[in-house]
């Protein structure tokens, strides 16, 4: 039998790597003689960097920038000289994995030290960056990249305000990008976004990701209001709708804001493009089912997520995908996803911490035990557990 394995990084537990190696591990366990390949994915967020550094033959450089609350830290990011190609991934810099949870901040987290990168991509020759968003612990609309990136921001008089937190922005009438377009003159960004999610709304960055950044019920309304005036400014500096723009609400509506700032910047799925990057569609033909993973699939899995997007591109392509997680959200509907089916990977209820643990031997037993039951055979080797 031939299995695909696409795993995507459990958040704070395992790389995409070492989850599709466990589960790899259980599937040869029950069937030695089992054909699986796996390759690890991202879909714009966490781990998009290791992942794209090979392809791209990008050289390792670390840069000084500042974290979401203005520390200076070292950042990773790839850089291909020859081709003059850099890959920058968001949450280097401004990631929330960056914070611990008592230091989430949502109204001082800004995205500056991402720009800070980009700047130094530039600086070194790139004339092509992709910018791999997801994973962010901010919700300051991209200001924090714009303004590193030269923005000026302006009064009603046309005076220049600073902007240092998320209530600053109340304060600006009006962008100006001419700057920004200098110093990004010749230089194409691509912003590989990892969700479909706009700007503002029900769907938007504030109600679906703002609670994971800090925000409390009682502040919602106060961050859907400044943001949807940024997209005011943004849509007026630029002549074109952000409120529209798919994937505007990433990273706390990073892209909405790259989007707008100059006509070379554009989106990308970024599940999608490393998809066909890996040429993912034509090896999901040659096999029995699929199996990914994520820390988490819920709702949200579908606009974008790596996990979603594999699962609909195997559902389209009539083979079996098998997800497991961490947890699976209260709001999955299993009749409206393209999974053939999903499986926490935990039996029993554990606190966080020992469930990020176990995360591992737990995605071991679990495929193996998969692999057994499509096979319809009993297991060769010892049952070791599932905690």
């Amino acid at each position: 039998m031939k299995v695909l394995i696409l795993p995507n990084p459990f958040k704070n537990a395992l790389s995409a790597e070492a989850a599709g190696l466990a589960m790899k591990e259980g599937i040869l366990a029950y069937d030695p003689h089992a054909q699986v390949e796996m390759i690890p994915m991202a879909d714009g967020g966490d781990g998009s960097l290791k992942l794209l550094m090979e392809p791209f033959g990008a050289d390792l450089m670390i840069s000084n920038v500042l974290d979401p609350l203005g520390r200076t830290i070292n950042a990773q990011w790839g850089l291909n000289l020859e081709t003059r190609t850099a890959v920058i991934e968001l949450a280097e810099a401004s990631g929330i994995r960056l914070l611990n949870s008592n230091e989430r901040d949502p109204f001082k987290a800004h995205t500056f030290g991402t720009g800070e990168l980009i700047n130094e991509a530039i600086a070194k020759g790139a004339q092509t960056i992709y910018l791999a968003v997801g994973g962010s612990a901010t919700l300051d609309g991209g200001f924090g990249i714009l303004k590193a990136l030269g923005t000026d921001f302006l009064d009603e008089l046309g005076h220049n305000v600073v902007v240092r937190k998320l209530t600053d922005l109340r304060l600006v009438a009006a962008l100006n990008f001419d700057r920004l377009k200098r110093n990004l003159n010749q230089v194409n960004i691509k912003v590989l976004v990892d969700v479909e999610n706009t700007l503002c709304g029900n769907e938007g960055a504030v109600r679906i990701y703002g609670p994971q950044k800090g925000v409390q019920p009682n502040q919602l309304q106060t961050f859907e209001e400044i943001i949807q005036h940024w997209g005011y400014l943004l849509t007026i500096a630029s002549n074109q709708n952000i409120f529209e723009l798919e994937g505007g609400g990433a990273s706390g509506g990073v892209p909405a804001a790259m989007a707008a700032c100059h006509p070379q910047v554009t989106l990308h799925s970024g599940a999608s493009f490393l998809i066909e990057l890996a040429n993912i569609s034509k090896k999901i033909l040659d096999v029995d089912f699929v199996l990914t993973c994520e820390g988490e699939i819920d709702n949200q899995t579908s606009y974008g997520k790596g996990p979603g997007v594999i699962a609909k591109l195997a559902h389209d392509h009539k083979v079996a995908c098998i997800g497991l997680c961490g947890q699976l959200g209260d709001d999955y509907n299993p009749k409206k996803s393209s999974f053939y089916a999903v499986f926490p990977i935990n039996k029993k209820l554990l606190s966080s911490t020992l469930a990020m643990e176990r995360t591992s031997h737990n995605l071991r037993y679990l495929a193996g035990q998969i692999y057994g039951l499509i096979q319809l055979k009993p297991p060769k080797v010892g049952d070791e557990g599932i905690t």
